[in-house]
């Protein structure tokens, strides 16, 4: 299919598409708007009743946990300020865009991959260096992949293969079918429904880990690094990221491992909070994705490298595993028995400690995997092992166990 035939069938799909609420287009101009006050966001906010209601009925759930009750819009304004009534406006808007457009995609799929993105991007908020709204990082995360459903409703016959295909190669494989990418394609929605253009950048380059550490972008920072984490904590991964390209990601947004740790921990409260969101916008409760349910292991992680130690064991220990000290292993020490799973990382090890360690753990009655970057050559004395990349979830950790026991 050529790209001039791709382009025109993506435009009818977003001509086709409802506008965003009127009401949403006079908040964003009131608030661009420096001489605005908070009597003018209520009385553009009371104008829809509808909306009006999905933001009170909101801001009393446990998304937000206010201690008592708000009954008018003007004390919903007080409490979420102008920014969160803006983008409560433009998440409730585009579910309801998204919801009215027919395609073959699963909804279900899409929807939680946005919601978990979404998700982790508000609970990574508070601790990225530069300040950024909570409630922003919720609606860019909600948003990144917008594109896809785009692509999805426009050419179904093409993207319906592509989606079934592994989902760290989609960019690649949208390009090449399409001439597009959801990335491109996410861009050019949001700029046409005329919507901040931080938000059109979240969508275009949140998978272009060089723009997005470059230090103008810090939402797209911060949602690239978010999308990472739903892959890790959801049930399928839809980014190449790497190991390295997480650290750079962190590092240019000034978050620790122990951040990451906690924004893991904290998504599946989030997830639930945001069930409500999605519900009150219409699309119903049960969205979240439903990830592998895996008993848990004790595992040990050989590396000499300490942030890939911390990192692989904040991983497994996300995932409800147990870990177990390598040298302690090594040294057959009490518990050393009770070992199901092994991840070595050859790189950080020489030649001749790979081939005795490869000898010592194929004696072992466990699973076994080699961690790898991508692109990376696995050790000979290694070649016949499972492969995990640094950034894994349960199901790829699953996959592993299930081979090796059958």
């Amino acid at each position: 299919m050529s790209t001039d035939l791709v382009k025109a069938r993506i435009m009818t799909v977003m001509r086709n598409l409802p506008p965003l609420p009127a009401v949403t287009s006079q908040l964003l101009a009131v608030m661009e708007d420096d001489n605005s006050s908070a009597e003018d966001v209520t009385k553009v906010l009371s104008g829809d009743g509808t909306l009006a209601a999905k933001v009170l009925k909101l801001v009393n759930s446990s998304f937000y946990g206010v201690p008592t009750e708000v009954k008018t819009v003007t004390r919903a304004v007080v409490i979420l300020g102008f920014t969160g009534i803006r983008n409560l406006a433009l998440g409730f808007g585009t579910v309801e865009a998204l919801s009215s457009m027919k395609s073959n995609m699963d909804m279900t799929a899409f929807w939680s991959h946005a919601m978990s993105t979404a998700a982790a991007a508000q609970a990574l908020a508070p601790f990225v260096s530069r300040r950024t709204d909570p409630e922003e990082a919720f609606i860019a995360g909600l948003m990144h992949d917008i594109g896809a459903y785009v692509l999805a409703a426009s050419i179904p016959d093409v993207y319906g293969d592509i989606i079934k295909a592994p989902s760290s190669q989609r960019l690649i494989q949208e390009q090449e079918a399409t001439g597009f990418t959801h990335a491109t394609v996410g861009q050019g929605l949001l700029k046409f429904w005329a919507l901040p253009e931080t938000f059109g950048n979240v969508a275009r380059y949140h998978h272009d880990v060089d723009v997005a550490c470059s230090g103008d972008q810090p939402l797209t920072n911060l949602v690239a690094v978010a999308d990472i984490l739903s892959c890790i904590h959801g049930a399928d991964f839809e980014t190449d990221a790497t190991e390295n390209d997480l650290n750079r990601l962190c590092k240019a947004a000034g978050l620790k491992p122990e951040n990451l740790s906690s924004a893991l921990s904290a998504m599946d409260a989030k997830l639930d909070e945001m069930g409500q969101f999605m519900n009150i916008a219409g699309t119903g409760t049960s969205l979240k994705e439903k990830k592998p349910v895996m008993p848990p292991m004790t595992c040990v992680v050989v590396t000499t490298d300490d942030a890939r130690k911390d990192l692989v064991d904040n991983l497994l220990g996300h995932l409800g595993h147990h870990i177990f000290p390598m040298e302690s292993y090594f040294n057959q020490a009490a518990g050393s028995n009770d070992v199901q799973l092994v991840l070595v990382d050859p790189q950080s090890l020489s030649q001749d400690q790979q081939n005795r360690l490869a000898i010592f753990l194929e004696s072992q009655s466990i699973h076994l995997a080699v961690l790898v970057e991508s692109g990376s050559t696995v050790p000979e004395s290694m070649s016949q092992w499972a492969t995990l990349n640094f950034l894994f979830n349960s199901g790829q950790l699953t996959e592993i166990c299930q081979m090796q026991s059958s």
